[in-house]
């Protein structure tokens, strides 16, 4: 709400949007590769933010499995004691990650409202809709961020289905169809818990300790 107070969006009564000028900014596409034709538009007329998405999932990638700071902080994820005993300041690497981890949340939303919503910021309860979507997806891809790449334009394709299903079927579908197709990317997460949980490949888990807190006293 910060971000979109700073950039124009005001949030007046919880109900009441108004639209900001500066997501014309946040709009704009690639100069040149988005004219080439359907390729173009399908591939880069997007915003620059999708763009940065995709590129900081890479980063991540070759910071997590290539850099020392990524591997102490995947070792603190799986058992924090033993980082602790090898002289890693868990506290610092918990609340950088955590601060990091925010700040990128933090960069969904602002896409959300000066891209995807055209600068209007509305509490009509689609943000948090598209929040658990993300959580979903980090579920789906296994926790590894190259695979969050393709992981979001599949949950992308799948949960709007809907709006290109009259046209491949050749007749409307009723309301409650839309529903149920809006389902499927948290349909096809649930059957990936099952089979990850059904193989037990030790790369596929989540850290073993994710979510719990590490008190150095205990340990």
């Amino acid at each position: 709400m910060g971000v979109a107070n700073f950039f124009g969006v005001f949030i007046l009564d919880g109900r009441t949007a108004t639209q900001s000028l500066v997501y014309k900014t946040f709009q704009t596409k690639l100069p040149v590769l988005s004219r080439m034709g359907m390729i173009g538009q399908t591939v880069f007329g997007y915003g620059f933010m999708v763009y940065a998405a995709v590129i900081l999932a890479i980063i991540l990638h070759h910071v997590l499995s290539h850099t020392r700071t990524g591997l102490n902080l995947r070792a603190i994820g799986e058992n924090p004691a033993t980082a602790d005993a090898a002289g890693i300041s868990v506290t610092r690497y918990k609340y950088l990650a955590t601060c990091l981890g925010a700040g990128i949340s933090g960069l969904g939303g602002l896409y959300y409202v000066l891209d995807y919503n055209q600068g209007i910021w509305a509490t009509t309860g689609q943000i948090e809709a598209l929040g658990w979507l993300a959580v979903a997806l980090v579920i789906f891809t296994t926790w590894k961020p190259l695979n969050a790449i393709w992981g979001s334009y599949l949950f992308g394709m799948l949960y709007w289905l809907y709006q290109f299903l009259p046209t491949l079927i050749g007749f409307s579908v009723p309301g409650y169809v839309t529903d149920l197709i809006q389902m499927v990317p948290y349909l096809v997460t649930i059957a990936v818990l099952i089979v990850i949980s059904l193989r037990k490949k030790r790369e596929d888990q989540p850290p073993a300790s994710l979510g719990l807190a590490y008190f150095r006293e205990e340990r």
